[in-house]
């Protein structure tokens, strides 16, 4: 499944750029962020935490892209007390239904014209190489490790990565590495309140790292509503001049006119 890029050379493989998402992505992102809400309303509700249906629909929510619910406290409180086959098999399904949704929102929402910016960047052309050497086992390997997950998603995403390849990347690296948390739940027989406070810990250090990002882009799009004529941050609307000379030309240029 390896699929490298020819030498010193990286191609946009990702769809054709699209100018608005479709009606399906919409209803999907709508979908993932009743789930979100849902969930946190369970939590801070009355539910049976014991069950393995809450544990399926918690796992939706807690491996979205976008997502500050952690799994691994969860897990490890189930281990305490349930079969770990069981519960790594429900937490893999769950985890498939929001790499569906996943898939089925990013991947079209990164070839909207608009945000096609991001592949002249650097550090993504880069990144993009090396991913496309293997990417079924980056995201095996990013996905059972303590690796940050969500850089691999957004370069499968970017790369619209085929949905079948990418779920069974998600089963054979999520299943093994939740059966490992479960094991060590009833191993070590964590005490809930630790595992509470793990939570309420993992909850913050998300929001912590998501919420000045989302801020930022906030506040950039209600600045390109009022003045379309800035450029997108991030480097995303410069044009990929690596001599300098456009800029050179264009300052000339204006030297001329107000000469």
């Amino acid at each position: 499944m390896s699929s490298g890029a020819p030498s010193g050379e990286t191609p946009d493989r990702g769809s054709a750029p699209i100018e608005r998402p479709g009606l399906a992505v919409w209803i999907t992102g709508a979908l993932m962020l009743a789930l979100g809400i849902a969930t946190s309303i369970l939590m801070l509700g009355e539910f049976r935490s014991r069950s393995y249906l809450y544990l399926f629909f918690y796992s939706i929510p807690s491996n979205a892209a976008i997502s500050v619910f952690p799994h691994e406290p969860v897990l490890l409180f189930f281990g305490k007390f349930a079969d770990p086959w069981i519960a790594a098999a429900v937490a893999t399904a769950g985890t498939l239904v929001a790499g569906w949704m996943d898939h089925s929102v990013f991947v079209p929402v990164l070839q909207l014209r608009a945000l096609q910016g991001y592949r002249e960047n650097r550090l993504y052309r880069r990144a993009i190489d090396l991913y496309r050497r293997s990417p079924f086992l980056a995201l095996v390997v990013a996905g059972f490790t303590p690796l940050p997950f969500f850089p691999f998603k957004f370069l499968s995403f970017s790369d619209a990565y085929p949905m079948p390849r990418y779920l069974a990347a998600l089963a054979v690296s999520r299943f093994p590495r939740y059966l490992l948390l479960l094991w060590l739940g009833r191993v070590l027989e964590i005490p809930t309140w630790i595992l509470a406070v793990l939570f309420l810990a993992g909850l913050s250090v998300y929001g912590w790292r998501a919420g000045p990002s989302l801020w930022r882009r906030l506040r950039s799009a209600a600045e390109r509503r009022r003045d379309p004529a800035r450029p997108r941050g991030g480097g995303a609307g410069r044009s990929p001049t690596r001599d300098g000379s456009g800029r050179a030309r264009e300052a000339g240029s204006e030297n001329d006119n107000t000469g």
